[in-house]
């Protein structure tokens, strides 16, 4: 027997309990790639297998939805009963834990596993769900083949979670700081693992050049996965939270998945190693990765699942009118089946192509499913029914040869073409040379505004919408052989009944449209159409199209060309210069007296004046008889006539009127003016009103506006000229005179004012005296000053000194024209 050294039985035995250790674990296997249908329950497994041929007690299995997890609307239950199992599903982690009695067989775990389901409240669930089944607490990613494991440990620094990690196995792999490279490992790490930890990240090295410095990373000397600070750049893949890394604090070196409710849930913040004063930004433990690290064995102790949610996509199809129309669409998993409504209805089509016949725009809806189910997630696919463009095949338009030159060649207004291919204002219509360059819209020989068929009889029209839809007409061009009768005319007269006389007026132009007709053979669809020169009526263009308001727009006479066309086709039957329009003058004259007439005589005479031609008249009385029919009549009543005169076309002027008063305008003289002044206060009146004349009268005085009285009286005037107005109350006009009443006046005020700044006699009539003498004296009687004028005054002073504020007297002496002699004396106040 061989004796072995010591060292060598104690290294043998070491590697035999290990090997034995990992030999004994036991081994799971699972298959599962299923299709889910929203809002059903399904098995996460199709098959499931356990080998425990180490008889390793296993207490708990834990099954984790560890990629696509949504919280709050996944979940797994354990869907049926078992005596020796209890479970609970830890909504945080999205992770169903089993637990087992002692007496628990593998026939058990393994039934309890195939009866575990999956289910989603949501209609429109999306996505993927991986599902990790394992023996132990840690979490496995199917992804990366890794377990993770939070650890809790208050405050521990960055620098002791690393060594623990390290010292960490789990089913003999090797533990160390997590290293997060995808957005699974974020999530399961983050959301899943509930805990604000330190993971392998850290910039020590150099600030903002941020690595992996632990487990396979680390091994390889550092990996870096972000450059910079809050919007730095990474090769690889990084989950910091808003505004981090940001080494707010100074030495913020290490790299900790940030607290539950701060930020995006599970991202990163830097930290100092012995983190802050702040709870939410300490660390609670830390995440340790296992697997990947050299030497780990090979395991079984997991499986995984998947189940998807197919995500399709769709191409609508239109088409121009009623037909059918191509859908497609894939799907990342499942079948594709086409319904009628967005939810319920009927299945129509199973497949990626769908082929179906419709007359208007149809939504169908779409969903990739599992075979049997009908509550996958659909989306609109549009079949789309576009306007089509109706417009013939092909057309024949003519227009009239009358360019002056009979050779059947003649130029075209090709918009005038329009109206026959559609009347769709929305279809743009586009003229082509060519057949070929038509049909492909090629942009190439168009063909815009005049056309003469001398380059080609037939065109091609292209119509097209906005849709993109189009049709292509053949137009062939055709020379009319029909026309007016040689010198054919038509006049329209009117009068020229405006407010001005210039030779304009206003004509319903449809008059004339039959007499065109008549000129053609009855039983045709034909219009008639006016213009106001042969380019526009051969073109088709600037057409007069208020023919029954047409205002005439060369003084007196204007000739206006005619077309007549087949409405339907559009062919030309006549073209010419055959509508004269006459604007007929109205009488000009005027009326003597016109408006009011008066006069006391027994008879009157109405004539007329200034009439510009000869004209018919009629006359009549208010009553509407007429009373004469010559230029000027007599009439022996009073009242309201009116005259009206007519050309020999028959335009008749505006009426005019004259209305015969038999009153007149008073005649008034001095002799028939009294004044009377008694008692310091002056009277106006008319001695005898029958003398003014045959009108009835009203008095004003001083205002020929008013205010009129009936009276011929007026009381209490105040000295000086006054103007007494008389006027007819019929309107018969007003007459005047001026009335003197003589007067002192009982103050003056010489301050130089403008205002009473001399004294002197008011209403002083020199027609009525040959001489005035004015002498005035101070209240001792001396004389200051004499007045010999009829227009002297006083100024207040004497020998060029003014005198003081006193009572002066006065003495006049007036000669009147007789000889007589008037005499008149007072006193009156200067004011200073």
């Amino acid at each position: 027997m061989i004796q072995l050294p010591k060292h060598l039985k104690i290294l043998c035995c070491f590697a035999f309990f290990t090997w034995t250790l990992f030999a004994q674990n036991p081994e799971l296997t699972a298959s599962g790639d299923q299709i889910y249908c929203p809002q059903s329950r399904i098995p996460i497994v199709t098959d499931f297998d356990l080998v425990n041929n180490g008889g390793t007690v296993i207490n708990a299995l834990y099954v984790q939805i560890s990629s696509g997890y949504e919280q709050g609307t996944d979940l797994l239950e354990l869907n049926a009963s078992f005596p020796n199992i209890t479970s609970a599903f830890d909504a945080s982690a999205g992770k169903l834990t089993m637990s087992f009695s002692s007496g628990i067989t593998t026939s058990e775990i393994i039934n309890a596993v195939k009866a575990v389901t999956y289910s989603n409240s949501q209609a429109n669930v999306s996505g993927a769900r991986e599902f990790s089944i394992t023996i132990g607490e840690a979490n496995y990613l199917p992804s990366s083949g890794h377990y993770y494991e939070y650890v809790a440990d208050n405050l521990i620094t960055w620098q002791d979670a690393r060594a623990d990690a390290q010292a960490r196995t789990y089913y003999g792999l090797q533990g160390y700081l997590a290293t997060i490279t995808s957005l699974d490992e974020a999530v399961l790490c983050g959301e899943q693992t509930q805990g604000a930890g330190w993971i392998g990240g850290t910039d020590e090295a150099e600030e903002g050049v941020w690595k992996w410095v632990t487990g396979p990373e680390g091994l390889a000397g550092g990996v870096e996965f972000w450059r910079g600070g809050p919007g730095g750049t990474t090769t690889t893949f990084a989950y910091w939270n808003s505004g981090e890394p940001n080494n707010t604090n100074g030495g913020e070196d290490y790299a900790h998945i940030t607290a539950p409710g701060i930020g995006i849930e599970g991202s990163w913040n830097d930290l100092r190693t012995t983190g802050e004063t702040s709870p939410a930004f300490q660390a609670k433990g830390y995440i340790v990765e296992y697997g990947g690290m050299p030497g780990d064995p090979e395991l079984q102790i997991a499986a995984s699942t998947t189940v998807r949610i197919p995500v399709t996509t769709a191409t609508g199809d239109s088409r121009c009118g009623a037909g059918t129309v191509n859908l497609t669409a894939t799907t990342t998993t499942g079948i594709l089946n086409w319904y009628d409504a967005p939810t319920g209805g009927n299945l129509v089509h199973t497949g990626a192509n769908f082929n179906p016949s419709i007359s208007t725009t149809t939504n169908f809806y779409l969903a990739g499913e599992a075979p049997g189910c009908s509550t996958g997630i659909r989306r609109t696919v549009v079949a789309e029914v576009l306007p089509e463009v109706n417009t013939p095949g092909q057309i024949t338009f003519s227009n009239c040869d009358e360019d002056g030159t009979p050779d059947g060649f003649t130029d075209f207004n090709l918009n005038s073409i329009i109206p026959q291919l559609t009347t769709n204002t929305a279809v743009d219509v586009v003229f082509y040379s060519t057949r070929f360059d038509a049909d492909t819209n090629s942009g190439s020989n168009v063909l815009a505004g005049v056309y003469n068929n001398a380059s080609g009889n037939t065109i091609y029209a292209y119509a097209s919408n906005a849709s993109g839809c189009f049709h292509v007409t053949e137009v062939n061009l055709q020379v009319s052989t029909t026309s007016f009768p040689d010198s054919f005319s038509y006049t329209l007269t009117t009068c020229d009944a405006d407010e001005v006389a210039d030779g304009m007026a206003t004509f319903d132009l449809t008059q004339a449209s039959s007499a065109m007709l008549n000129q053609f053979p009855a039983g045709q669809n034909l219009s008639v159409s006016y213009f106001r020169n042969e380019t526009d009526a051969l073109l088709q263009q600037n057409e007069i199209l208020s023919q029954n308001s047409y205002r005439n727009e060369t003084a007196d006479e204007q000739i206006l060309f005619v077309r007549v066309d087949d409405a339907d086709s559009g062919s030309c039957f006549g073209v010419g210069p055959h509508l004269r329009l006459v604007v007929e003058p109205v009488p000009q004259f005027d009326v003597l007296n016109e408006g009011k007439f008066c006069s006391n005589a027994s008879s009157f005479t109405l004539e007329t004046s200034n009439a510009q031609d000869v004209y018919d008249y009629v006359w009549q009385d208010a009553a509407g008889t007429v009373v004469g029919i010559t230029p000027q009549i007599t009439v022996n009543q009073p009242g309201m006539y009116s005259v009206q005169a007519f050309t020999s076309y028959g335009c008749a002027s505006a009426v005019k009127t004259i209305e015969v008063i038999a009153s007149e305008a008073a005649t008034i003289t001095g002799d028939n003016i009294e004044v009377i002044q008694e008692n310091g206060r002056n009277q106006i009146r008319v001695l005898d009103p029958s003398l003014l004349g045959v009108g009835a009268y009203e008095y004003a005085l001083g205002d020929a506006i008013g205010f009129y009285q009936d009276a011929p009286v007026f009381d209490d005037v105040r000295p000086g000229f006054h103007t007494l107005f008389i006027r007819d109350k019929n309107g018969c006009g007003i007459s005047s005179i001026e009335v003197a009443v003589l007067g002192f006046p009982e103050y003056f005020t010489p301050n130089n004012d403008g205002y009473h700044d001399r004294w002197g006699s008011l209403g002083l009539d020199a027609s009525l005296y040959t001489q005035v003498r004015i002498e005035i004296f101070n209240r001792f009687g001396k004389l200051l000053k004499t007045l010999h004028t009829f227009d002297a005054s006083w100024d207040g002073s004497t020998r060029d000194q003014p005198l003081p504020s006193d009572e002066y007297w006065y003495k006049v002496k007036l000669t009147r024209n007789d000889g007589s002699i008037s005499t008149h004396s007072g006193h009156f106040t200067l004011k200073r």
